[in-house]
């Protein structure tokens, strides 16, 4: 079993609700952060609340909050979003986007000069492909215009300033949402590369935890690790993702109650903490908004409105202090990936559960060069393309991946053969039987061939026709 896995840092949101808050509240605010072990602050600097008129800034109402959480050692994230007026054309809603992109990275650029060396980071706009906050709906290639022109102004004042792009929800397309892993695809055609030095996403995943549906490609987990492997496909692997928003409401359409917020929460920080590219998940959010509403939107906190702790931050406050995720199941099969001697890069998934096409229960974790299997007995590490064969086989590895090949059982025992000139493929029976290494590995499956079964080798071919033994034809 491989050691406990380091927590990832943990931050909240809420920073709105201290904006328009008094002292005495804003310090309780502050102080239950400190006390949780939350170290971030995600805060809106809200263009239209900084700049209502144009060319008149007024700073002071994020300067109080962020030097307040600063002399308590919390780092802030500041969200640079929103539209004023004068801007955008349309008096409301705020979350219309800009009508001009160089004037948003001017702004962009204002915050980074009088923020100099006072934020942690510096987060572009709220989920873009939401229509809710970027009305009037997404648009993936002029959000990564913003986000390019916003990207220069700020890394203009200090080049080591981070640059959070994305704030991207695990949404699927719909009248007022894009697919989250479909508008990043198209981010990075419009030019994005080069213009972010981490990812944020959002990754609900209602009503269960961070790695519910795992095969289903728009479940959170799915389309996080799908996000993942596009920034690998475009030189971004080394960068991280950060959920900038994880949290479960204790009331509304959902079902809803303290201990569900507490079980989901925790589980998916736990779950996050396992992805080898994870940065901080930072809790949505830190206190309820409005107390005896019907609106789950209202119900989110962490603290109720008179800052009674829910299950949550009690559940939260332990997890931080342990500083690690003690996840036996975790431990086992990260302790298997190390143990195969195979270069499996690190996790791009939390490890789930899953059944092979014949209803054997497994526990799975998938890497960036590969993935492991447990099966009650046994964990068995494959690189990524044995994986994807034994998926389409049926079959569950029942031995370890060893000078390229690997002993697998679906309906029959079978050898999955593989390496990069040969591509996966698999012999059994008596064409297994007969195989020798001198052969060279199988370039295809076994086919028919007129009234007999052929594999191709990558020196011979192997023929059997029926009631006859296998015959090997040269090349």
């Amino acid at each position: 079993m491989a050691s406990p896995t380091p927590l990832v840092e943990l931050g909240v949101n809420g920073g709105s609700l201290m904006i328009v808050s008094d002292d005495e509240v804003l310090a309780k605010s502050l102080n239950a952060m400190v006390d949780l072990g939350a170290t971030m602050l995600r805060l809106d600097i809200a263009w239209p609340v900084v700049e209502p008129v144009q060319g008149t800034l007024n700073w002071a109402p994020v300067d109080r909050v962020v030097d307040a959480a600063r002399k308590r050692g919390i780092r802030v994230i500041g969200i640079v979003d929103y539209t004023p007026q004068w801007e955008s054309g349309i008096g409301n809603p705020i979350a219309q986007r800009p009508s001009s992109v160089s004037e948003f990275g001017r702004f962009a650029g204002d915050v980074a000069d009088h923020f100099d060396g006072r934020l942690a980071g510096y987060e572009i706009w709220n989920e873009p492909n939401g229509g809710y906050f970027f009305r009037p709906g997404p648009d993936p290639e002029y959000y990564t215009a913003m986000l390019r022109s916003a990207y220069r102004a700020i890394k203009a004042v200090d080049r080591d300033n981070l640059v959070i792009g994305g704030s991207l929800a695990t949404a699927v397309d719909s009248s007022l949402t894009m697919n989250g892993l479909r508008f990043l695809k198209r981010m990075y055609a419009a030019g994005a590369a080069g213009y972010f030095d981490a990812l944020a996403v959002h990754p609900y995943s209602y009503p269960e935890s961070f790695s519910a549906d795992p095969l289903d490609p728009v479940s959170a987990m799915r389309m996080v690790s799908d996000m993942y492997a596009q920034m690998r496909a475009h030189g971004d692997g080394g960068k991280k993702m950060w959920a900038t928003e994880m949290g479960y409401p204790t009331r509304g359409d959902l079902p809803s109650d303290t201990k569900i917020q507490s079980d989901v929460v925790t589980r998916s920080v736990q779950e996050w903490s396992q992805l080898s590219y994870a940065g901080p998940a930072i809790i949505h959010e830190l206190r309820d908004r409005a107390a005896g509403t019907g609106d789950r939107e209202d119900s989110f906190g962490v603290l109720a409105t008179d800052f009674s702790p829910k299950p949550l931050y009690k559940s939260l406050r332990t997890l931080v202090r342990m500083h690690v995720v003690d996840d036996p199941t975790y431990r086992r099969l990260l302790g298997s990936a190390e143990a195969s001697g195979l270069d499996l890069g690190g996790p791009v998934t939390p490890w789930y559960r899953s059944a092979s096409r014949r209803g054997i229960a497994q526990l799975r974790q998938e890497f960036a060069n590969g993935l492991v299997i447990c099966t009650r007995d046994d964990c068995f590490a494959s690189p990524t393309p044995v994986g994807r064969y034994l998926d389409r086989a049926g079959a569950t590895p029942v031995g370890p991946f060893v000078d390229g090949r690997q002993i697998a059982r679906g309906v029959r025992l079978i050898t999955v053969f593989y390496s990069p000139r040969s591509g996966a493929h698999s012999l059994s029976g008596e064409m297994l039987d007969r195989w020798r290494p001198e052969y060279g590995f199988p370039m295809t499956d076994e086919y028919i061939d007129g009234n007999s079964r052929v594999v191709r080798c990558e020196h011979v071919t192997m023929r059997k026709a029926f009631g006859e033994p296998v015959v090997i034809e040269r090349s």
